[in-house]
């Protein structure tokens, strides 16, 4: 994943997925500096609603049948 900023741009790699405290949280690597993202029930709920788009929708499921993703 890449993060963009006016300022710099990082590459982030989530490493865990979890739930503490009611909410979302993404641990993980942003360059070379450990970094955790919190999403909170209402803000979840909107970064949902607004990836229920065609386009998005078509992405995942282009990235579900890939050859990329299949084991050899």
């Amino acid at each position: 994943m890449l993060v963009k900023t006016p300022a710099i741009k990082l590459g982030v790699e989530v490493r865990k997925v979890e739930t503490r405290d009611g909410k979302l949280v993404l641990s993980g690597v942003a360059t070379a500096m450990p970094c955790t993202v919190e999403i909170d029930g209402p803000e979840l709920l909107s970064l949902a609603t607004r990836m229920l788009r065609p386009a998005v929708i078509g992405i995942v499921l282009r990235a579900l049948f890939s050859r990329r993703n299949k084991a050899t």
